[in-house]
């Protein structure tokens, strides 16, 4: 069985604007050159899981249009990584000032995005944590140096290579403030929390925002039937979630309800406004095939796309489907192994049902 997705830090860095435009004393390749060897390497031995973050952090000093950040969205499409390599090739057009580049990266990030597999294998990325602690101390150095600019690049590639090394949101919250950036400060926490809801360091930020009055919101997870594994925005929820929700900044955030026993993988959205609930809801039941003499298999309408047939396969007599949020009907098409026996029906899916199909 295919693995649930794994969190790994984003296509571009958080913020990276002001990390890729503040002025800085050493050359940004200087400053980003420790890096190089062991990202070549790494690329060279194909360990995705190496070379992705040693790029990400590449692209933080040396910009979104450079050559490393086409070489990241290329790295994310050899690790066969479709949904990031389509949102860092998004970001590499963006930056892009060459129509034939610009055109060339949409195209590839559009073909790609057209193939992504929720049950594909995810890369799980590696914290580099050595690298990661190379550039803190060095931004520590920059910092008492009064060069807050170097700091600031220091510091966010260091986040790209280690986000959940402790200490790294005081310095880089202490660089924001040294350069008089407070509004992008909060905002770099802000897009933290957003990415990473049950980060190390979630509690930090949101004590951090929570000092201005109600810029936090809250998120109310829920589902009609057990989840074997649930993410939020790529972060694996671990344990149960207070019944009130869970405090989280502003922003957009998909969730996963992977349920391998039952063949289910059930996307939700929702959106998080400040000062209010936001529901995220994942309403399910299982369809049982007790299709017999003759045996048979089952299609049902596709919730979301009214009139697209989902073919249940016969890998499990017991199959997830989504339920559909208006209540309404779905169509369920009927067919022996031979073909001889077809029959079609109008069902009612409610969530947390277990519906058994019978001749």
């Amino acid at each position: 069985m295919a693995q649930a997705p794994t969190p790994a830090p984003p296509a571009s860095a958080p913020l990276g604007d002001l990390a890729q435009t503040v002025k800085t004393i050493k050359a940004r390749a200087e400053l980003s050159q420790f890096l190089v060897a062991g990202a070549q390497k790494a690329q060279k031995a194909r360990d995705w899981a190496r070379a992705i973050p040693l790029y990400q952090a590449l692209v933080v000093a040396r910009g979104p249009a450079s050559p490393e950040a086409k070489q990241l969205a290329t790295l994310w499409t050899l690790a066969g990584q479709n949904e990031r390599a389509a949102e860092a090739w998004t970001a590499y057009a963006a930056a892009n000032a060459d129509p034939k580049e610009r055109d060339a990266a949409l195209a590839e990030s559009t073909r790609l995005a057209n193939f992504v597999d929720p049950f594909a294998d995810k890369l799980a990325l590696v914290a580099l944590a050595a690298e990661a602690k190379q550039a803190f101390t060095a931004g520590r150095k920059a910092f008492a140096a009064k060069q807050y600019g170097d700091a600031l690049v220091y510091f966010t590639i260091g986040y790209n290579l280690a986000p959940e090394l402790p200490g790294f949101l005081r310095e880089l919250g202490s660089t924001y403030d040294k350069l008089g950036a407070t509004a992008p400060k909060r905002e770099f926490y802000r897009r933290y929390l957003v990415q990473r809801p049950f980060g190390a360091n979630a509690d930090v930020v949101r004590t951090e925002l929570a000092k201005d009055k109600d810029v936090l919101g809250t998120l109310l997870v829920s589902s009609s039937l057990p989840c074997t594994e649930l993410w939020v925005n790529r972060q694996r929820v671990s344990g149960k979630l207070p019944d009130k929700g869970i405090i989280v900044a502003p922003g957009s955030y998909k969730g996963l309800c992977f349920n391998p026993k039952y063949e289910m993988a059930l996307f939700e959205y929702a959106t998080v406004e400040a000062g209010k609930p936001a529901a995220m809801m994942f309403r399910w039941a299982i369809v049982e095939n007790k299709l017999e003499r003759p045996l048979g298999r089952i299609a049902l309408e596709n919730p979301k796309a009214p009139g697209v047939m989902i073919d249940l396969g016969i890998t499990s007599p017991e199959i997830g489907v989504a339920a559909p949020a208006d209540g309404r009907r779905l169509k369920m098409i009927l067919k022996d192994d031979s073909g001889v026996r077809t029959e079609e029906r109008m069902v009612q899916i409610e969530p947390g049902q277990r519906l058994a199909v019978k001749w």
